[in-house]
């Protein structure tokens, strides 16, 4: 039933999908749910057939009753069992103060007649005081004789001619101490090879003895029945026990046929006896055909497990194969997503309830199967009390109560209630139709506290409790025993009846209804999902195509192309359209303007590269592409590097990158001529060298271009700027010279004269007044004014010399501490009055490659401005300073080296602010005294070791000048 349910549902479910034209996630997901179920339907056909061909292969052939040589081998066991033990080995202390009640229990639970495919007894009569006796699925009377009376049992009773009897000798310490009367009946199923002792004594009892055990062996659902030669049932699983059909009571091989149960229909597999088995001549095992509900119940039950089973094997997967931060960020992003997030919440507002609604329903169900169990159990209790009432009152006066309240009675009173009953005398067993409870101690022999409390102390008529023996818990109900027709006097006699039958009726209608209740809810949920998908996705196709419309606007469509008919919508789309529009035509106007801007770009004379983020080139003009060699989408560094007389222009990029690459610089670097290892500036033109002017300029923002590269030659430009700096050199040198060439003139005039006078006083002549008479003094005045102009036009001479042309430096490794430290101590040690020199440097060597004689002279013209600007008071400070590079890793475009910084601090009153960016000019001085050529040789002397100078006023007063070494020329 169950194969072609799935079946067809799986068709008409796909029919339904390829109308539909679901998402791929989803079909697949349908599709795989439906072939779960088919494949449940087929596991579960299956295994109804394998069932059927195991029922008359394996369990037909166990009912069979038991040969002679089994019994007669089983017996021989039993009889050497008890032949050698011991009462020593089964208690701990002398049989003399033994407690016997339960020894018989204690023998057999040890014995081969623990078994639990055969009713057994066990009676031990000591050669002094009572008996003890123990019986499993047999009724004993007091003096341990077995009862066969039929009307005593319900169903079939064992018969005494099947039963295999025997005595044997308990010995204590190797004397005689009690004799054993055993017997055994074999049941059907009697296995003498595999059907070996007793594993869980404790569930076979509680169950009901060995015969409901033999029916719990087979497997779930299966039921066992016997009838007679006339196929009239002998015992049967049913109250009302249906006749065997003539069809299946025929002849003596086995039948198979299905057949009408109350239950239902059911298959049928029926196995004549030997006539050895009295009334039992045919044993019939019953297999229920599967309604079609039943069938789809039993085949979504394995569907939804083998679906449960791979959720866990997926979320495991998924847990132990994807790192933490990849499962994080798939979770993020599913809770991102507006289709699945409206699909959960939808999901969870359904399911949650339903969930919720199913634990209620489920919750409330059981409450009623309980209480409708307990309503049972008072109804059979108050049935007990009246009959056993009325059979009390209708005793004569003096009867032994003793003899008439005993186990048999209690049998047959259950066989009318169809429960079972104890019977208590004060608080301590009296009777019961299960004393092997009591004796295998599964039961209390006294009436727990609480009950007996109440039903004896405090007159209550019924007390309830649950008990737990092991893991099963069951109710028992508790009355006082009343005598119709007499007043309610002392409490003495107490019924008690176990509902434990009942609790497993119970439970097994509740997991039934629990399965139910969780295929229901599985179903719905998988409604409630795929309808949750339905309308997520109906919710979020226009978004969809909203989304691609707006991809479609990015690649230069107009419009979206979209007409949805809901108001909302179409007022977003007609608004997005629009702005669409606008874009198009914006995009329009930026590409004219951008084909206007490449334009001017390509055609300028300067050499212009935009850069991204990573120092790739997106645009490049002619000039660059001339001057640079670079080339569209490859890195500026690559290019750069493939020509070794572009090396400086890369280490100047390299040395912005580690140092300030967010701020604009300028620099004009000297090219080499090819083949050239270089020259000097005077031969640039005529060696082929080229000065080229470098302006980077940042780009700020998120996008690109990061950054512009301006690359310009201006060679000529630079060459025709030192032209006329050497004009204006050439005239201030000459003003510079005239200065000089005045006072001599004077002088030499002025003795000319004096020497005229005095050739006339020595003529005769007329003279002038008295200068004759102190021609010595002034030719000594005149002559040493002349040598002092020559000497000031003589430094004139070699300061503009050394300007013009410094000397070849000759850097080498050295420490600028020491150096700096070896120049400023004359000044500490001689410093000019009111002034302070002092040296900041760190205490480690700052190694570096320099010139030391050129550097100390750059440094020293420093020293003498600053102790120039701070005379009458103050202090000058030189400090020495060392920045780190930065990591390789840190930067965006190669290496940046550590720089070393010579920082000279004065406390004179500063520069002006107008004419600060003008003292390196030569010839500019804001004394009255010095030449103005100081700080443009120290800036010529830096420069030629590849670094900068500059000067700032400083803030708390005085002017700061700092020469700055580049990373060739300052390591760490």
């Amino acid at each position: 039933a169950a194969l072609p349910l799935a079946a067809a549902g799986g068709g008409a479910a796909a029919v339904w999908l390829r109308r539909r034209q679901l998402g791929r996630p989803a079909t697949a997901t349908v599709l795989l749910l439906l072939a779960v179920l088919v494949a449940a339907g087929v596991w579960e056909t299956a295994h109804r057939r394998l069932l059927r061909r195991d029922l008359v292969e394996r369990e037909l052939p166990l009912l069979a009753p038991p040969s002679g040589a089994e019994l007669a081998l089983l017996g021989e066991r039993v009889e050497t069992f008890f032949g050698d033990s011991d009462l020593g080995r089964f208690v701990p202390r002398s049989p003399e103060d033994l407690e016997r009640q339960d020894l018989a229990f204690v023998l057999w639970e040890s014995s081969p007649l623990a078994r639990l495919d055969a009713a057994s007894a066990l009676v031990v009569r000591p050669l002094d005081g009572p008996p003890s006796s123990f019986a499993f699925g047999l009724l004993l009377s007091e003096e341990g004789e077995p009862i066969w009376d039929p009307l005593s049992w319900r169903g079939q009773p064992p018969r005494s001619e099947d039963a295999l009897t025997g005595e044997a000798v308990l010995s204590y310490r190797g004397r005689r101490w009690a004799r054993l009367e055993w017997m055994l009946v074999p049941l059907p199923g009697f296995d003498l090879a595999g059907r070996g002792r007793v594993a869980e004594v404790e569930a076979a009892l509680l169950r009901g003895g060995p015969a409901k055990t033999t029916e719990g062996r087979l497997p779930e659902g299966v039921k066992l029945a016997f009838y007679d030669d006339a196929g009239r049932p002998v015992d049967s699983p049913w109250q009302e026990a249906p006749p065997l059909p003539a069809s299946l009571a025929a002849g003596n091989g086995v039948r198979r046929a299905v057949v009408a149960t109350p239950e239902g229909a059911a298959w049928a597999a029926v196995l004549p006896l030997p006539a050895t088995s009295g009334a039992r001549r045919r044993a019939v095992l019953y297999l229920p055909v599967l309604s079609p509900l039943a069938g789809l119940e039993r085949a979504g039950t394995g569907a939804l497990g083998l679906v449960l089973a791979v959720l866990l094997v997926t979320v495991l997967a998924l847990l132990l194969a994807l790192p933490r931060a990849a499962f994080r960020d798939l979770l993020r992003r599913t809770v991102r997503s507006y289709s699945k997030r409206l699909l959960l919440v939808y999901t969870l507002l359904l399911v949650i309830p339903l969930l919720l609604l199913n634990v209620v329903l489920v919750a409330a169900m059981e409450d009623r199967l309980r209480d409708e169990q307990q309503a049972t159990g008072e109804a059979a209790l108050a049935a007990a009390q009246r009959m056993l009432g009325s059979y009390l009152a209708s005793l004569e006066p003096g009867f032994d109560l003793a003899t008439g309240l005993d186990d048999v009675l209690l049998v047959g009173l259950s066989l009318v209630v169809r429960h079972e009953i104890n019977l208590y005398w004060g608080s301590e067993i009296w009777a019961s139709t299960k004393p092997e409870l009591f004796a295998a101690r599964l039961l209390p022999r006294r009436i727990p506290g609480e009950s007996f409390e109440r039903i004896a102390l405090k007159g209550y008529d019924l007390a309830a409790r649950t008990n737990r023996v092991g893991e099963t818990s069951y109710l028992e109900l508790y009355a006082p025993l009343q005598v119709p027709g007499e007043e309610v006097g002392p409490r003495n006699f107490f019924l008690s009846m176990p509902l434990l039958a009942q609790q497993e009726e119970v439970a097994r209608e509740l997991g039934a209804l629990r399965r139910q209740a969780l295929l229901i809810t599985a179903a719905l949920v998988v409604l409630v999902t795929a309808v949750g998908t339905r309308l997520s996705r109906g919710f979020t196709r226009p978004l969809t195509e909203l989304v691609e419309g707006t991809r479609r606007i990015a690649r230069g469509a107009r419009s979206l192309d979209l007409a949805p008919t809901e108001l909302e919508l179409a007022a977003l789309v007609e608004a997005v359209d629009d702005m669409a529009r606008r874009i198009a035509e914006a995009r329009e106007r930026l590409v004219r303007e951008k084909q206007v801007v490449e334009g001017v770009v390509e055609h300028i004379n300067s050499g212009v590269v935009s850069l991204d983020h990573h120092g790739r080139v997106l645009l490049r003009n002619r000039v660059a592409a001339d001057l640079l060699g670079v080339r569209v989408d490859e890195p500026l560094a690559a290019a750069l590097a493939r020509d070794p007389r572009l090396d400086p222009v890369g280490d100047w990029l390299e040395a912005l990158a580690a140092g300030r690459p967010g701020e604009p610089a300028q620099r004009t670097v000297r090219l080499a001529a090819p083949g050239d290892g270089g020259s000097s500036g005077e031969d640039a033109a005529a060696g082929g060298e080229r000065e080229w002017s470098l302006v980077w300029v940042p780009v700020p923002g998120p996008g690109d271009p990061a950054a512009l590269l301006v690359v310009e030659d201006v060679t000529e430009t630079l060459r025709g700027q030192r032209l006329e700096a050497w004009a204006e050199m050439a005239r201030i040198i000459a003003h510079e010279i005239k200065n000089p060439l005045t006072p001599i003139r004077l002088n030499v005039e002025h003795m000319q004269q004096v020497w005229r006078d005095g050739l006339r006083q020595r003529e005769g002549r007329p003279a002038g007044p008295g200068d004759a008479d102190r021609f010595d003094e002034i030719f000594a005045r005149c002559t040493r004014n002349v040598l002092v102009q020559v000497e000031e036009l003589r430094q004139i001479a070699a300061e503009f010399s050394t300007y013009s042309r410094i000397p070849r430096i000759e850097r080498q490794p050295g420490d600028l501490v020491a150096a700096m430290r070896e120049l400023v101590e004359p000044y500490r040690a001689a410093p000019p009055a009111g002034v302070t020199v002092e040296l900041e440097a760190p205490e480690d060597p700052l190694p570096a490659r320099f010139d030391r004689r050129l550097l100390a002279r750059a440094v020293r013209n420093l020293l003498e401005n600053a102790l120039r600007a701070s005379a009458g008071g103050g202090r000058v400070t030189l400090r020495l300073e060392h920045r780190p590079g930065v990591a390789e890793a840190d930067r965006p475009s190669g290496g940046g080296a550590a720089e070393a910084r010579i920082v000279v601090l004065d406390a004179g009153p500063g520069v002006e602010p107008a004419l600060l960016p003008r003292i390196f000019d030569p010839y500019f001085s804001t004394h009255d005294t010095g030449t103005g050529l100081g700080l443009p040789i120290a800036r010529r002397i830096v420069e030629e070791h590849g670094g900068s100078i500059v000067a700032r006023n400083h803030p708390a007063g005085g002017m700061e000048v700092a020469i700055v070494l580049p990373a060739e020329a300052a390591e760490r």
